[in-house]
């Protein structure tokens, strides 16, 4: 069976994912960049600005990589596009998560992550109806049946993206994943009843940013207690089985692998060399 999300396949195997974070939603070139180059995964950034599916559709399109696809010999998607949409958790917005599924994202990323109520709303929106009888039939998905433009991006007839578009690990056999962001200690607290009672959440991403204004720490996401939460959603996520993501420095790309983080987040380096080594001889 092909694997069309490498994500999935990458940590079915117990494999680091690397994923470039985060590119805005319509950076056409920057998703060039992504797309030759190494990464397994990017996410397209629509929480704080560029709320914009027909940028989305656009933005999707420069990530496809003829070479990639010929060379691979498979539909497999290199590097799988994921978008982080704005609502949180709570709003249950279904719309937004069902036309950005719609786009043919292999994912999506979806802010403060709290409750159980919160994590079972989400994976009933991202998910289609299911076949009545099916083993994996609970909880009855709700996305809505749209058949032109995500199956065409995947390679797939409907009915094959129907079945392959269903929530990993929920559906086993299923290729697409959310990854929901705990960034608030409300999150931390109630994060081991999320991962026991909604399978559909496939990963977690510890993000330390609004985590520290939570606290009161107002954006110092390197404070001892925003960094020993981030480690203990990372520990909560080890017992339960679910891989745990978290945005690292190059330098900190080491300790992070070390703790057992499985998807690291790193943002492409935009370097002004020629600028500096200027003002350095000017005395500017």
């Amino acid at each position: 069976m092909v694997r069309y999300n490498k994500v999935i396949e990458l940590l079915e195997q117990g494999k680091p994912v690397f994923c470039s974070g985060l590119v805005w939603n319509g950076a056409l070139e920057d998703l060039a960049f992504v797309s030759d180059s190494d990464y397994d995964m990017t996410i397209i950034e629509m929480e704080h600005q560029d709320f914009n599916f027909d940028k989305l559709r656009m933005s999707l399109q420069f990530l496809l990589s003829r070479k990639k696809i010929a060379d691979g010999g498979s539909l497999q998607a290199d590097p799988a596009p994921f978008v982080r949409v704005p609502p949180n958790f709570r709003e249950q917005n279904q719309w937004v998560l069902k036309q950005a599924l719609d786009t043919g994202v292999y994912g999506l990323v979806l802010p403060h992550l709290n409750t159980v109520e919160d994590a079972q709303a989400a994976v009933v929106a991202a998910r289609y109806p299911q076949v009545p009888g099916s083993a994996d039939f609970e909880p009855e998905g709700e996305r809505g049946w749209w058949y032109r433009i995500a199956p065409r991006y995947w390679g797939l007839t409907p009915a094959e993206y129907y079945d392959a578009a269903d929530l990993w690990p929920l559906d086993p056999d299923g290729n697409m994943l959310l990854i929901g962001i705990v960034e608030e200690p409300h999150g931390v607290e109630n994060l081991k009843d999320i991962l026991r009672e909604v399978k559909g959440i496939g990963a977690v991403w510890a993000g330390p940013g609004d985590m520290s204004v939570a606290m009161g720490h107002k954006g110092n996401a390197g404070h001892p207690d925003v960094q020993a939460n981030l480690l203990r959603i990372l520990e909560t996520c080890k017992d339960a089985g679910v891989p745990c993501a978290t945005g690292a420095t190059a330098a900190e790309v080491p300790m992070r692998l070390e703790q057992g983080f499985s998807i690291i987040i790193t943002s492409p380096e935009k370097t002004t060399h020629g600028l500096e080594e200027g003002r350095r001889i000017a005395g500017r």
